[in-house]
């Protein structure tokens, strides 16, 4: 990606970021769905943002045609289509005039979906998968890129969940949480501050490189055989994955690494993402999450197991030489605290070890913060052993 890409794109990351609070992963997502051409669902209360967030992205991007609706069952398919065009019907020709409707939209946000009638949800399919709608005797192919629907909770009607499926991106929507994000939000709903303005980051042209700079996108030599394993985890807890969801996550994995700045699909890439994705009942979510984080472990998880296992074998060693200090030194006791406490200096060494080939190599994906981490962590580590190498030449010595 040249730089000038690069560089929008993360502008725009930024400047959604400061306007929609606590919605960092949400918004990688839909911009990772748009980019890879997909469809998602927001689910969440009403009054979380969601048709605010859609509205910032497509405002964010020059030209694009933006289309939203709210469902409802008396919802005629005229107000998402278009009216039914008089004059043509006089000569028995049954078309729609599309202009400024869904199917001349780039993005369309559908609030309620599933309050939609059956009529509606049937000739949006053709739409969700092949971006072509039948309008009369003519079949169009639209510019749509992405539609994103969204509704307060996913059904429980199997045949309305499998129409869900079609939505490959499905975060929920939670209000906000901290109490600096409250605080913000309070004082621009009092004009005590200003809510940051979004701005226009993109162009139709640049998205259209984007989508294509997505296939350039390299693919980490472990990836492809952490992502199998997962699904055949997954799948073994009944959580099965399609071969054509599969294929989609694959396209949309590719996105989301570009969104987030990489040139390469890591594994830990399938972290905030695949939670998201592959669910079908909320009980799915924490199985997804446990199975990714066993296969897969986070570079903050193993910066903090690390940080616990250099400590406890610290307090281990401290402990021990602490007893040596209050103990009859015959030869063999000696001889035993020795090797006790070499052990731990010895596994204390395994863990600086670990994380050093970490910080060294590429095996793991690391931002900024988690790498900064890692070396104060080593640095720490460094320090306890050094600390061990110089008791246990004192003992020695002795």
């Amino acid at each position: 990606m040249n730089d000038t890409l690069f560089a929008k794109l993360q502008n725009f990351r930024v400047a959604l970021n400061n306007a929609h609070l606590e919605r960092s992963s949400i918004i990688d997502g839909l911009l990772a769905t748009i980019i890879s051409k997909q469809n998602a669902f927001l689910l969440g209360l009403p009054g979380t943002g969601k048709s605010d967030l859609i509205r910032s992205i497509c405002s964010g991007i020059e030209g694009v045609n933006y289309f939203g609706y709210l469902l409802s069952p008396t919802t005629d398919p005229s107000e998402l289509f278009g009216p039914v065009a008089v004059t043509k019907l006089l000569n028995d020709e049954y078309t729609r005039d599309v202009d400024g409707y869904l199917p001349s939209a780039h993005v369309a946000f559908l609030d309620e979906l599933f309050r939609g009638s059956s009529a509606i949800l049937n000739s949006l399919l053709t739409l969700l998968n092949e971006r072509t709608f039948n309008n009369g005797k003519q079949t169009i192919t639209t510019p749509i890129q992405s539609i994103v629907a969204a509704t307060n909770s996913w059904p429980d009607e199997e045949s309305l969940q499998a129409f869900g499926d079609r939505f490959l991106f499905r975060p929920t929507v939670d209000s906000l949480q901290k109490p600096s994000s409250k605080d913000k939000l309070d004082k621009w709903a009092l004009g005590i501050k200003a809510r940051p303005e979004v701005g226009v980051h993109l162009s139709l042209e640049d998205l259209k490189a984007l989508q294509e700079e997505v296939h350039s996108v390299m693919i980490h030599e472990n990836f492809i055989e952490k992502f199998s394993n997962v699904c055949e985890l997954l799948d073994q807890r009944n959580i099965r994955i399609s071969d054509r969801r599969r294929v989609q996550i694959l396209k949309f994995l590719r996105a989301w690494a570009l969104v987030q700045g990489d040139d390469m699909i890591f594994p830990e890439h399938l972290h905030g993402s695949l939670v998201h994705i592959v669910y079908q009942t909320e009980e799915d979510k924490s199985t997804v999450q446990e199975v990714v984080d066993q296969e897969v472990p986070s570079a903050s998880k193993i910066f903090g197991d690390g940080k616990r296992a250099a400590a406890a074998l610290m307090n281990d060693f401290m402990a021990e030489r602490s007893k040596l200090a209050n103990t009859d030194r015959g030869l063999g006791t000696l001889n035993d605290f020795v090797q006790n406490l070499e052990r731990s200096y010895k596994d204390i060494c395994v863990v600086y070890n670990k994380i050093n080939e970490i910080l060294d190599s590429n095996r793991i994906k690391l931002t900024a913060a988690e790498r900064s981490r890692g070396v104060k962590l080593l640095q720490q580590i460094e320090a306890h052993k050094q600390t061990m190498a110089f008791s246990l030449s004192e003992i020695k010595g002795k």
